[in-house]
């Protein structure tokens, strides 16, 4: 039977060490907040306004309305517009422009004709997401006038007779309108941050065996399992409070609406602090050193919640044996929790997977951690 008067007594003591230590407080309550703010600028910026130029060769009124469809939307900027080849090296060297958009002579003519009209696009390989960027919305914008060139000529023609095209196809993005890449990596940003409390608490029994005071509570007649929860429920109460601060930063400094209920996005967030303290718990039990369970916590809930819970890698093009090890870090489940409830305003029904999934994590390595701690030196 578990004596909750002696498992308040470690809880106790071990919310006077978190309160009291400025190290333990500051990677509880304030480094997941630190992290979102560092991480959050490095991977969710959008691009927008990338400078290009334009060659044209062709100088004709059709050429020219090409060109004011390139910079009818904010995507993309007219910096430059050069008059040969050498300009455009001049220009690409400087990284005065990311791309150049080379319009031949011929271009009006082989357009009124119906015939291809060619186009060259020159991009700067040196940053390979503005480059693709601008080729995807040169791409597009080229596909739009060319669809409007094609209709006014069959108008011009007399097909049509003013009656819609054969295809009207309508773009409807749900959930992120604006298709803003900061919706989608700012919620999952929040799912990996909420990991750092638990590297103090991989430090809960490492700790106690570097200060010597391991062997107090050894002498105690506290029991494995009433030792290990008291110590786990302070670390999970603290990290708790950092994910008011989390989800404050994404709504007021990046913009993101909160679709969902932030009950329900507290009390998942809880059973996630259990499963990765649970797994912190079970590291601490087998490490010896203060350091060794901070590196080993490190790799575990920061790296292998970067690249492997599809933050940045989607979870589909992993393979087999990656995708096992990953349904075993919690952070893989709280990342689609925190994206569903964050930007689609999911509720427990459609969770409800995910959710059972931190429990069991959780209660596997609370259960392990008891079983494998040693009430001895």
């Amino acid at each position: 039977m578990i004596n909750w008067r002696r498992v308040l007594s470690i809880m106790r003591k071990e919310w006077w060490h978190i309160t009291r230590d400025k190290t333990s407080f500051i990677l509880l309550l304030v480094s997941p907040v630190l992290v979102l703010i560092t991480m959050g600028y490095a991977f969710s910026v959008d691009i927008t306004d990338v400078g290009i130029g334009v060659l044209d060769y062709d100088l004709s009124p059709l050429s020219r309305q090409y060109v004011s469809q390139l910079r009818s939307t904010d995507a993309l900027r007219v910096e430059a517009w050069p008059e040969n080849l050498e300009d455009v090296d001049r220009l690409m060297m400087r990284g005065t422009v990311k791309a150049v958009v080379i319009i031949p002579k011929g271009f009006a003519r082989d357009m009124l004709a119906g015939e291809a009209a060619e186009l060259q696009v020159v991009v700067d390989g040196t940053d390979p997401n503005t480059a693709g960027h601008a080729i995807q919305h040169v791409g597009a914008h080229s596909e739009n006038f060319a669809a409007r060139q094609l209709e006014a000529q069959l108008l011009r023609a007399g097909y049509g007779g003013g009656t819609e095209a054969p295809i009207d196809l309508r773009l409807r993005p749900w959930y992120n309108p604006s298709l803003r890449y900061t919706v989608s990596m700012i919620p999952a940003l929040v799912g990996v941050v909420l990991a750092v409390p638990a590297m103090a608490a991989s430090l809960a029994l490492s700790r106690e065996r570097e200060w010597g005071t391991l062997e107090g509570l050894i002498a105690t007649p506290i029991g494995r399992f009433e030792l290990i929860l008291g110590k786990l429920v302070p670390y999970v109460l603290a990290g708790l409070l950092s994910v008011p601060l989390c989800v404050a930063t994404a709504v007021y400094l990046y913009d993101v609406a909160f679709q969902g209920s932030f009950l329900l996005y507290m009390l998942l967030a809880l059973l996630f602090l259990f499963a990765t303290m649970s797994i912190a718990m079970f590291l601490s039990v087998f490490i010896k050193s203060q350091q060794a369970a901070i590196m080993a916590s490190l790799m575990i809930f920061l790296f292998s919640g970067f690249f492997m819970s599809g933050l940045l890698i989607p979870f589909a093009l992993m393979g087999p044996l990656l995708q096992l090890e990953a349904f075993f870090l919690p952070t893989t489940h709280f990342v689609i929790i925190s994206r569903s409830i964050f930007v689609k305003g999911a509720g427990l029904a459609q969770l409800q997977g995910f959710t059972l999934a931190l429990l069991a994590i959780g209660i596997i390595f609370f259960v392990l951690t008891s079983l494998m701690f040693k009430k001895k030196l």
